[in-house]
């Protein structure tokens, strides 16, 4: 049974195998044939299941199926007894790169085998906090209704004539009408983490961007849009450097890694592999192909 597991923080393939007791040959090379395809693939994976193997024993069995984990780059994690006898059938098999599995440790069962257990350390989404933004929409005020009120009002029909009066007469009318026809809203603001890449620097050199756009577009003067234009072209390429070089480090220290490496090649290019199925007329042909495949398998067992 192979389980796919695939988030925003964590992909891996779950694959549990049992063994029935008896000779292993064609075993092994059934399990060769697994890792085969197992290991092509982008994300981790994680062989789970009852071998029936005695792992803890040396023999030539033993020495073959080490050799055959060794022969695909992978690690058997599970060095303790898994059975009421004390051997080691109970195994959990995964990359040698693997770093996100922690030390497997048993607890007793209620059958002849032990649960062995095995905790993932898988990174978390970044939060994205919320808050409630207050505003109004002054864009959708009818201007002649907004007018016509003004006009009606106790502010032009009986102003105050004192200076303070007129003040808190001319505030109150403004205010009473604001919430008339462009009354308070209230809506709920995601505000998301920045990107890796972001610098104290940059978020300053966009503020300045912001201030310089909004001082052209009010004045709309020549001078004030060239100065506009020189910030963009700055901020642009603090963000361009920015970007090299956060993408050069994380190269650089994957390097060793070639699985690692391609996953960071593909997310700077934005590339996710494509399922690769086997040549084919027609779906229809395809399943029955599959499924002609796995009743010969059954028939061989």
């Amino acid at each position: 049974m192979c389980l796919n597991i695939s988030n925003s923080c964590f992909s891996g393939h779950f694959i549990c195998i049992y063994r029935p007791p008896g000779h292993p040959a064609n075993f092994f090379e059934q399990f060769q044939d697994l890792l085969e395809n197992v290991v092509t693939i982008h994300s981790d994976f994680y062989i789970v299941g009852d071998f029936n193997l005695h792992l803890d024993t040396p023999s030539a069995t033993t020495t073959t199926f080490n050799d055959i984990l060794a022969s695909f780059d992978t690690t058997q994690h599970v060095n303790f007894p898994t059975h009421i006898h004390g051997h080691w059938l109970d195994i959990l098999i995964t990359r040698s790169s693997c770093k996100n599995i922690q030390t497997p440790t048993v607890v007793d069962g209620l059958s002849d085998h032990n649960t062995v257990i095995a905790n993932l350390k898988v990174r978390t989404a970044p939060a994205v906090s919320k808050h409630n933004v207050f505003y109004r929409a002054f864009h959708s005020i009818n201007i002649a209704a907004f007018m016509a009120d003004i006009t009606t009002s106790n502010l032009v029909t009986h102003p105050r004539e004192h200076l303070s009066e007129l003040y808190k007469q001319y505030h109150q009318i403004l205010k009473t009408l604001l919430d008339k026809h462009a009354p308070i809203k209230t809506k709920s603001v995601s505000q998301k983490p920045p990107a890796t890449w972001m610098t104290p620097e940059i978020i300053k050199s966009k503020q300045r961007r912001r201030y310089l756009e909004r001082v052209w577009r009010k004045s709309r003067s020549s001078l004030d849009r060239s100065r506009y234009t020189r910030q963009c072209h700055q901020c642009n390429r603090e963000m361009s450097k920015a970007k090299s070089h956060y993408y050069e480090n994380m190269v650089s220290t994957n390097s060793a890694t070639p699985k690692q490496l391609w996953e960071c090649i593909n997310k700077i290019l934005h590339r996710r592999p494509a399922p690769s199925l086997p040549t084919h007329a027609s779906i229809k042909s395809l399943c029955n192909s599959f499924s002609s495949h796995f009743k010969d398998k059954i028939s061989v067992i």
